[in-house]
């Protein structure tokens, strides 16, 4: 084991041996076997769906790809996406032929503006027979894709309102959301699709894997023939161009055994989100980042935001924090910085241009215990006087 406190590491105490050990002596290691399904149902009750209501996949990056395609996303069309979020939003986006529209974040939780949502579809959309269309590209507007943020839910009422006003599906990137809730509903709950990450570093992990989950079972099937290279026989016919996107029995066996925990390691990580809030909630030159009124986060990572005009050098803190084997880090570039998407269609984003230099992500691991918690918030602290 490491003596390093890191910033988020998977807690492997359940029955994730014993599980992979079944994989082993039923030779159900591949694509194929009963943990798949299982974790699918075990995923789709957890966060309020009926069984069967999710496709598991090989990362969440390709459930989201998967996802668009199922939504009906097409070579040409715009996803609208917020600038702040990983580069795999927009990189789902490019894979199935689609552009991104890259559009502001909010700056008390980062996830997207709702109120530039609606002015930029305001002023430069059309309607026609039903569909809304980019005023100067003549792109169709395909689909919008909010995203949690360090495990907040975005403002998913108002993003409803506005997409049914013009017409645009939703699709939920909540990668990191799982355990997080909207006015008290959980992710499923919220009637709209989306999916989930079980990378190693989230809440919970298959080593690499995700899930797309809906409520419309013929557009969770869809997601899963599409997964599976679309066999339509036994013969090895496929009916039109599909993916080797599937989730292995092993992973699955994996993700089953976390999940058995979920509950706990969900309470330890808000005792560790509480004892960060309280501890700096006196800061002047930082925020702290917590729940949104509209709901509460899984506390996947918890981050601090240094506020606008405050001369602190984050890599200072970052090295201070390395010198006492802490990893603390940067985030997120955001999207309309990055290099494939620098001439992507996009809103005002001259706001956000410094945020990666004004956010830090600290140690949130369920196994954190309080001393390394306040090794942690010492240093921050001392760092701030």
């Amino acid at each position: 084991m490491s003596d390093w406190i890191e910033i988020s590491i998977p807690t492997l105490r359940g029955k994730e041996c014993e599980y992979l050990q079944k994989c082993i002596n039923t030779n159900f290691v591949s694509s194929i076997g009963p943990f798949i399904s299982d974790f699918e149902s075990a995923i789709s009750e957890n966060i309020g769906l009926p069984p069967h209501s999710a496709a598991a996949t090989s990362s969440g990056t390709t459930a989201l790809q998967l996802g668009l395609l199922a939504l009906g996303v097409k070579q040409n069309d715009l996803v609208i996406v917020p600038t702040y979020t990983f580069i795999a939003t927009a990189n789902a986006v490019s894979h199935v032929g689609a552009n991104p529209w890259i559009l502001n974040s909010e700056m008390d939780y980062l996830t997207i503006d709702t109120y530039e949502l609606e002015k930029e579809l305001e002023f430069n959309t059309y309607k026609e027979n039903g569909l809304t269309f980019h005023k100067e590209t003549k792109q169709r507007i395909a689909c919008i894709v909010p995203v949690y943020i360090f495990g907040c839910p975005p403002n998913i009422d108002q993003i409803k309102k506005i997409a049914s006003k013009f017409s645009i599906p939703i699709l939920l990137d909540s990668a990191c959301g799982l355990g997080a809730k909207y006015k008290d509903s959980k992710m499923g709950q919220n009637n709209l699709p989306g999916i989930i990450s079980f990378n190693g570093n989230k809440t919970i992990t298959t080593g690499a894997g995700g899930i797309f989950y809906s409520n419309d079972k013929i557009i969770v099937n869809r997601v899963k023939h599409l997964s599976s290279t679309a066999k339509s026989s036994s013969k090895y016919e496929h009916n039109e161009i599909g993916y080797n996107y599937r989730m292995s029995n092993i992973q699955a066996a994996l993700g089953l055994a976390q999940l058995e925990q979920l509950e706990e390691i969900i309470n330890q990580k808000k005792l560790i989100h509480i004892n960060y809030k309280q501890s700096f909630n006196n800061c002047k030159q930082f925020t702290f980042i917590s729940n949104p009124t509209w709901g509460e986060s899984s506390h996947w990572l918890n981050a601090i935001a240094l506020k606008k005009g405050i001369h602190k050098n984050i890599e200072q803190l970052i090295q201070k924090l390395r010198d006492s084997k802490i990893r603390a880090n940067y985030f997120w570039k955001p999207l309309h910085l990055q290099i494939p998407y620098k001439k992507s269609l996009k809103s005002n984003l001259n706001e956000l241009n410094d945020i990666q230099e004004r956010i830090l992500v600290l140690p949130s691991s369920p196994s954190l215990n309080i001393e390394e918690q306040e090794k942690v918030i010492d240093i921050i602290q001392k760092f701030f006087k």
